[in-house]
């Protein structure tokens, strides 16, 4: 991207991406206007300011001088918008997505994972996303819902750096087992799942590979014990046991270990893992990190435009999407990396939002400047009597 110069934020954003801004592709032999490049900016833009429709994003465009320079556009039609979105390569986007990923890898490879002790972690899970009944009838799964799930793996470097490095799009009635081959594969992190991903056979050919994996079992998985080691009578760790999986003895099964412990709140879980060298309170705060996928989760369907499809043509243009908002979420945790002071990746979006169209120095004398911060009042200062500042309307005290 040498013809984008890093001197506006929304500039220094696009930047990021590893590719260029007007670099043809195989996929543009009969486009003249919005091409494939063009269209990747176009929506991580989108993605980066929420904006909910094509005809918001035409409107955008249209309005902002600093973008038509951006993208070499001076207007374009939401019904282009909708085309290209449709049109834009899955793989290509994947592609980017991944090389975003590797990137975070090499920036937190100095990162020592949630503890010394526990290490990184790679959590598994799923989020759905619903859809229109009738206009995603292609992704039905019930009489009444139709909807899509994004299988997501997120790297947990740190208690506060956690990042996505792949991700399985699938309609709603594919379970999580069989995205599992996908998204579990050797690695030096410990991966960390629900009940939806207790496969037998794959737990056994995990270990086999010596995959480290921590999973929480349902209430129905049944478990051979072999051993029973001795744990605390009044502690929250409640078994720690050798097991097999299942209930048929084969000669050849591989040994697991199940762990079921207490929490804070009394709900009791069981959990089985190919892990021996940590202790079984270790085991049980590997699960608890499983959370942080949740919050990932909530964050990008609160901030990004994740929830509300643009277009349900199945599947391209939502798969497009769904990577889109992974593509922007990586790039917002790339960009806070390199600011002169650290703050969270939604404290930075909402900068951005403010100062998109600024120089990118407004937005660092932002960050560094001094905040004045207060004390309180003194001890012993008495409060002023509330006294009601209008007249317009009704209030009637309590009678308690």
């Amino acid at each position: 991207m040498d013809n984008v110069k890093p001197n506006s934020v929304i500039r220094q954003f696009v930047s990021l991406l590893p590719v260029h801004v007007l670099e043809p592709t195989v996929f543009d032999y009969y486009t003249k206007k919005l091409t494939v490049m063009k269209s990747i900016f176009i929506f991580v833009a989108a993605q980066l300011n929420r904006w909910s429709s094509y005809s918001e994003i035409e409107a955008q465009i249209r309005a902002q001088t600093e973008l038509q320079r951006l993208f070499h556009l001076e207007s374009i039609s939401g019904s282009q918008l909708s085309r290209s979105l449709d049109r834009l390569p899955t793989e290509l986007l994947e592609w980017l997505f991944q090389q975003l990923a590797l990137r975070a890898k090499r920036r937190t490879a100095s990162l020592h994972g949630m503890s010394k002790i526990i290490g990184k972690l790679s959590i598994v899970d799923a989020s759905t996303i619903s859809l229109p009944l009738t206009l995603g009838n292609w992704a039905q799964v019930s009489r009444k819902a139709s909807s899509v799930k994004m299988h997501l793996r997120l790297v947990a470097a740190s208690p506060d750096t956690i990042f996505p490095d792949a991700m399985v799009p699938t309609t709603a009635n594919v379970g999580d087992r069989a995205c599992a081959v996908d998204l579990v594969i050797p690695s030096d992190t410990t991966y960390v799942m629900d009940r939806g991903y207790d496969d037998y056979k794959k737990m056994e050919a995990w270990s086999t590979e010596d995959i480290r994996f921590v999973m929480r079992l349902r209430d129905r998985a049944f478990t051979t014990i072999l051993e029973e080691s001795t744990v605390e009578p009044e502690g929250r760790i409640l078994r720690d046991a050798k097991v097999h999986m299942g209930s048929a003895s084969r000669a050849d099964k591989q040994e697991l270990r199940l762990i079921e412990f207490m929490d804070e709140k009394g709900r009791r879980y069981r959990l089985v893992t190919s892990i021996w060298d940590l202790s079984a309170e270790d085991i049980a705060q590997i699960y608890k990190c499983r959370w942080l996928i949740e919050l990932f989760f909530k964050w990008i369907k609160q901030h990004l435009q994740v929830v509300h499809v643009h277009s349900y043509k199945p599947p391209q243009a939502i798969w497009n999407q769904l990577f889109l908002a992974l593509i922007t979420a990586l790039l917002v945790q790339e960009m806070n990396a390199s600011l002169p002071r650290k703050i969270t990746p939604w404290q930075l979006l909402k900068l951005m939002r403010v100062y998109l169209y600024l120089p990118w120095s407004a937005l660092e004398d932002e960050l560094l400047r001094v905040r004045r911060t207060s004390n309180g009042k003194p001890a012993g200062t008495r409060q002023k009597p509330k006294i009601l500042r209008t007249s317009v309307g009704e209030l009637r005290p309590s009678k308690k």
